[in-house]
């Protein structure tokens, strides 16, 4: 017990000493808070720190899931309260996801006609499967897998290969990944009116601990913890006897969310997108130190690797370069790419490094429209590479 409360006092604090040593160091000043509480939580987690016994280390392991289970819809609401709603574009978010998802069944296709005989025979229904994750999350990713029936040796090994590909596809956004996809769309005078970067003070935590702004913090806090119980019901309700719907729980989040913007008190919460940013700063940090780099068989996952790392650098360099002639801005590109690979959950940390809060709802609306195509998709798919 008394290791857990350290665990989750590192947790609270470590991302206040790293955003100071952001501004100190020019080195981390580069790579970026979210880049950096990577890298600090993949050392903590393979450095030997943690229990090694089977059973201890499945506590600690279900301790930090739980953990991470909770940041993301307290932070959430939070930080669509701070989000210019004014500037969400129903037609560019809708072709932007087109393009997503468009992009991954093509590149998925491509990537199955690569390492089909490497893969073996059950490369059709990896490929599937991969098509649900990569339009839907991991809720897809286990309902294709059923629909299909690939093996749960395989289902695993997916899993295991998607964590490592999806890192380095987020260490790849937030280390230059958006500015190049900016170079490449290039900035017009449309795409400039639409993209909006955040221009406050570097530090926009400096005043928390003003009287100000602690009753505001508090106010905010309660707020984001209402609707999250609130959607925790509705996801419970929606899932059944399957456990929460992800779908339900981020569709209720976010929908409570708009509705309370429509206060005047509520828009006037300046302290709450930051917030909601520090939980995410926590949650970076809380899933990097899950990453055990020991238990990786890396031999047997090298093709695997090699066929997720096609599909999903493949689908973002597609859905950039498509941008362009579609009037797409880059920041609305990367968001849908992002948040149709690795769901919405991660919309936060890219909209972060992209100095662009407004893309937040671009990223969750696409995401939540990611999850309704996504098993439909995927069993076409799977229908596709058997004809083939």
């Amino acid at each position: 017990m008394i290791a857990k409360l350290l665990l989750v006092v590192f947790y609270l604090l470590a991302p206040a000493g790293v955003l100071w040593a952001t501004r100190k160091f020019d080195l981390l000043r580069r790579l970026g808070p979210v880049l950096t509480l990577y890298i600090l939580g993949v050392v903590v987690a393979n450095i030997g720190i943690f229990p090694s016994e089977p059973e201890a280390h499945r506590s600690f392991l279900d301790f930090q899931e739980s953990v991470s289970e909770i940041l993301v819809p307290l932070a959430l609401p939070m930080m669509l309260f701070g989000c210019n709603f004014k500037r969400f574009s129903v037609g560019k978010s809708l072709s932007a996801f087109i393009v997503g998802v468009v992009s991954v069944a093509a590149i998925v296709v491509v990537s199955y006609l690569m390492f089909a005989e490497e893969l073996g025979v059950e490369a059709p229904k990896m490929a599937a499967s991969l098509v649900g994750q990569y339009t839907g999350g991991a809720a897809n990713l286990a309902a294709v897998k059923q629909m299909v029936g690939l093996s749960t040796e395989s289902f695993v090994m997916l899993s295991t290969c998607n964590l490592i590909v999806s890192f380095f596809y987020l260490m790849f956004l937030m280390g230059g990944g958006v500015a190049i996809a900016r170079k490449i769309v290039g900035r017009n005078d449309h795409i400039d009116q639409e993209v909006v970067v955040d221009k406050s003070d570097d530090n926009p935590y400096r005043d928390f601990a003003k009287r100000s702004s602690v009753i505001q913090l508090l106010k905010v806090l309660v707020a984001s913890v209402v609707i999250m119980g609130v959607s925790v019901v509705v996801g419970t309700v929606a899932g059944g006897e399957s456990g929460i719907s992800m779908v339900a729980l981020i569709l209720t989040i976010t929908t409570l969310s708009l509705l309370m913007t429509a206060s005047k008190q509520v828009r006037s919460w300046d302290k709450s997108y930051d917030a909601g940013m520090y939980l995410i700063y926590v949650f970076c940090l809380v899933m990097a130190t899950m990453a055990d780099l020991s238990s990786i068989n890396w031999e047997q996952s090298l093709f695997v690797l090699m066929f997720q790392a096609v599909i999903i650098f493949g689908s973002l360099f597609i859905t950039v370069f498509a941008a362009r002639p579609l009037r797409i801005d880059a920041d609305t590109a990367v968001i849908t790419s992002n948040t149709l690979i690795n769901s919405p959950v991660c919309v936060p940390m890219i909209a972060a490094t992209m100095k662009n809060r407004d893309v937040v709802v671009v990223g969750i609306t696409n995401g939540l429209a990611g999850y309704a195509v996504g098993n439909y998709l995927g069993y076409l798919i799977y229908q596709l590479l058997q004809t083939m």
